[in-house]
């Protein structure tokens, strides 16, 4: 049985150690995760929203596997706390958010 993909879907695909995609299988039943879509999705929805959770991973992560200098990953926590502290205190709308980011975004692409 297929399930119908819907057109404003997108597929991804990534190769995986065959011991480590079993090992995968194996902690998401435990864990009682029904597929690995369902996993990968909330992943990339922490990570888009900005999780604080997935953020604080992230950061070890990047620092760990030295994709990023410590300094920097630390630069980038202060930010993202002060951004969120600004926004409590403005108490700012979604659409408002998502402008400061885009614009953000221009004028400092290396973030």
């Amino acid at each position: 049985m297929t399930t119908k993909v819907p057109p404003t879907h997108s597929k991804l695909t990534f190769f995986l150690n065959s011991k480590l995609h079993e090992n995968l299988k194996i902690r998401l039943y435990y864990d009682q995760i029904k597929t690995q879509s369902e996993f990968f999705r909330y992943c990339v929805e922490s990570y888009l929203e900005q999780d604080p959770l997935f953020m604080e991973f992230l950061d070890d992560y990047k620092i760990n596997k030295k994709v990023q200098s410590k300094r920097r990953t630390l630069g980038s926590k202060k930010l993202r706390k002060a951004g969120q502290t600004l926004m409590e205190e403005m108490a700012l709308s979604t659409e408002e958010v998502e402008s400061i980011f885009d614009i953000l975004e221009e004028e400092m692409p290396e973030l």
